[in-house]
């Protein structure tokens, strides 16, 4: 480093990019001087028009359709593709059916049923089939 002032009319000394640190890899330091802020993706929920919500609430009412437990239902979608289901997307709000939620040392039916516990796919997708009309059935759509 030169510790004299610099003369007036002279250029700056030119630094070269290993004397930096930028050695092809660029380190956590050299990104505190970027000029330009570094973009934030936004994350967009996507908004959930009124009828879904109201429907979700009917669903969530009524008792398990599993165990048939009350007040501790959720609104469960379907996890079929002919439903709507897909990568990164939800089974149609119509295709839903109401399971209950995992309580201090229970596991609840909503894990079990996603997660194929006691039951092989086939299995879960015929319970599926029924759990969706009875719904419909019972909330008379």
């Amino acid at each position: 480093m030169k510790r004299t002032p610099i003369k007036p009319g002279t250029k700056p000394m030119k630094r070269t990019p290993m004397s930096r640190g930028l050695t092809g890899l660029l380190s956590s330091a050299s990104f505190q001087f970027s000029k330009k802020p570094a973009k934030r993706m936004k994350s967009r929920m996507k908004a959930i028009p009124a009828a879904e919500k109201a429907h979700y609430k009917r669903v969530a009412a009524l008792p398990c359709a599993r165990c048939g437990i009350e007040t501790f239902s959720q609104a469960a979608h379907s996890n079929r593709y002919q439903d709507g289901k897909g990568a990164r997307l939800k089974a149609d709000y119509l295709a839903t059916f109401p399971l209950c939620c995992d309580r201090p040392g229970i596991v609840g039916c909503h894990y079990k049923h996603d997660q194929c516990i006691d039951m092989t796919r086939e299995e879960a997708d015929a319970r599926t089939d029924g759990y969706i009309a009875d719904t419909k059935r019972k909330l008379g759509i």
